[in-house]
């Protein structure tokens, strides 16, 4: 593998990409970050875990959560309101320091394609495949039913593409933007992760 790789794994919801970060992380032997930033997120942002969770790769930019932007409520200035902007900002740092800290990694999500892009060994790969196995994968990972995943499946697409429209003003999954588009239905998780690898020897 090529010395300090920077592997960024968009995905659609289902189709595999967390697993897929994760077994390329194994195989590669390098660190994968993905929902392990909402700890170091929380720690500089001074919010809870929880909190960062339940808001991450979240649409809702128009408004400070809950309270509509540019009014806080009376008594509280705008600088002690944790803003969507204030977060994503903040997660941003975050990965831009462990992409120079670390000599090799992967990012699932977050928006770290575009973070990153001015980096000479940042690779960028969209994970997608058809709704229906994405819907079966969702239904077995998830257990719950057909309609159920169809809705979380719908649902959590609007979502990613909804946030990463708005916070990079590029347009989430479309082809041009990345090095490979990789359809997990066709290769499987273990030999989307092989072809990842052979790319950036």
């Amino acid at each position: 593998m090529r010395e300090n790789a920077i592997i960024c794994i968009s995905r659609e919801f289902g189709s595999g990409g967390r697993d897929l970060g994760d077994h390329l992380g194994e195989m590669l032997g390098i660190p994968v970050y993905g929902k392990e930033l909402i700890a170091k997120v929380a720690q500089k942002s001074d919010m809870s875990e929880e909190y960062v969770r339940n808001h991450e790769e979240n649409p809702a930019y128009s408004h400070i959560f809950g309270v509509p932007l540019g009014h806080p409520a009376p008594g509280v200035s705008y600088d002690e309101i944790m803003t969507p902007e204030k977060l994503f900002y903040i997660q941003s740092e975050i990965i831009q320091q462990i992409a120079k800290e670390e000599k090799s990694c992967v990012f699932v999500g977050r928006c770290a394609d575009i973070i990153l892009q001015s980096y000479e060994n940042c690779y960028a790969f969209f994970i997608h495949a058809p709704m229906d196995y994405r819907i079966e994968r969702i239904m077995r990972s998830e257990n719950v039913t057909k309609k159920q995943a169809k809705k979380m499946v719908k649902q959590t697409d609007w979502e990613r593409s909804a946030y990463h429209d708005y916070y990079t003003g590029i347009k989430w999954g479309h082809p041009s933007n990345y090095n490979l588009v990789i359809n997990t239905a066709k290769t499987g998780i273990e030999r989307a992760a092989r072809v990842i690898a052979e790319y950036i020897k």
